[in-house]
């Protein structure tokens, strides 16, 4: 299989008709399309949603592989007030790799058990992943791999991180509700932004393990719409928290939650604090990630592999571990000298790192077939 020409003939497509969460409708048909071609068993509008996943059976018992790429794209506005859809975050990327391993395992043939390539909508809104979950996609997989770009700082082209300690992220959002008033009787009001800078100053007080990565920080504050002269009733308040610990984060929700609410009370306001989104922390199995340095190092030396790198940004992707336990899971970062950074429009990388990408991968996805189930 000619990689490089791969590349040139299906990035600049997929590139092409970048989709947003849950719209992928052409991508995904030009996935299916594509898989169904190499002989796969594709089955395509998973769980209701744009989800495709395709099935190539040795015909032999277990183990089975899920390889998992993501399809949207990001929103980015114009000055003309509209939204234009690009592949910002490297998914066009990540969606060549996949096919170009699905073409090599189709030729290259299994050794036994079953490979499956998840395609999944709406990464960039931490949903599709669940998805998935709820379609039953991931019910008789034994291992799934993921993968992501990386910026240039991180990795560079040549280099694989063989494991991303993804971190667990919420976004939170609170409404304050206290008593409208005239400015000049306060006294008869309860003035929510009074609540809502209390809440802002215990927010910031509320201090974690620095060795757990973990913040909260308070990202939207709205209210007092109305006129200069009237006491504020409303402010409608949101958070982002962070940790690399999955018990940490469940930890921090409960505080920012009780912290709202109390507040609020002690002020004579009402409040309620409820989750927006959420992804969980990466949880890697060790045994698993030995095999992928094994891998790396085997396709592009000692010097191509990055044992491991952390970064604060979430991944649905940790869904599938967190949902199923017994899954064993590696998320591969790809250098690939990407610049200035990912979800920017700009954002370039050089394209020619998808082969290595494409050889590990493959090469990873046959070793662990060759376990005896």
């Amino acid at each position: 299989m000619d990689l490089q020409g791969h590349i040139k003939a299906i990035w600049p497509q997929l590139h092409a008709m970048a989709e947003p969460a849950f719209e992928e409708v052409h991508t995904a048909s030009f996935l299916a399309g594509f898989l169904r071609k190499l002989g796969y068993e594709v089955a395509e509008g998973v769980g209701g949603t744009t989800a495709v996943v395709a099935t190539l059976d040795s015909g032999r018992p277990s183990p089975v592989v899920a390889l998992r790429t993501d399809m949207d794209c990001l929103l980015f506005k114009q000055a003309d007030g509209s939204d234009k859809p690009i592949h910002a975050c490297g998914h066009d990327g990540h969606m060549t790799i996949a096919l170009g391993v699905a073409q090599l395992l189709a030729e290259q043939g299994l050794p036994q058990g079953k490979v499956k390539i998840l395609c999944q909508p709406a990464e960039e809104i931490g949903r599709g992943a669940l998805e998935l979950l709820k379609a039953g996609a991931l019910d008789n997989v034994d291992y799934a791999i993921g993968y992501h770009l990386m910026p240039k700082d991180m990795a560079r082209s040549g280099q694989i991180i063989a494991q991303i300690k993804w971190t667990a992220c919420t976004l939170m959002e609170g409404e304050i509700r206290g008593l409208a008033a005239h400015g000049s009787q306060p006294h008869l009001g309860v003035n929510a932004i009074d609540v809502g800078a209390a809440i802002v100053a215990g927010i910031n007080a509320l201090h974690t393990n620095p060795l757990l990565g973990g913040s909260v920080k308070t990202t939207r504050f709205l209210g007092g719409s109305g006129s200069l002269n009237a006491i504020c009733d409303k402010v409608n308040i949101g958070f982002d928290l962070r940790s690399t610990s999955n018990s940490e984060m469940l930890a921090l929700r409960q505080k920012v939650a009780d912290l709202v609410v109390n507040t609020a009370k002690v002020y004579g306001a009402e409040a309620q604090c409820h989750i927006v989104g959420t992804c969980p922390a990466a949880e890697a199995d060790p045994s698993l990630q030995a095999v992928t340095c094994e891998t790396i190092v085997e396709e592009l030396g000692t010097e191509g592999l990055i044992p491991a790198a952390s970064i604060t940004v979430g991944e649905d992707f940790n869904f599938f571990k967190e949902q199923r336990p017994h899954l064993k899971t590696a998320s591969l970062g790809i250098g690939c000298d990407l610049v200035p950074r990912l979800h920017d429009p700009e954002m370039a990388f050089d394209h020619a790192a998808l082969v290595p990408a494409i050889k590990v991968l493959t090469s990873l996805c046959l070793k662990i077939l060759q376990v005896k189930p």
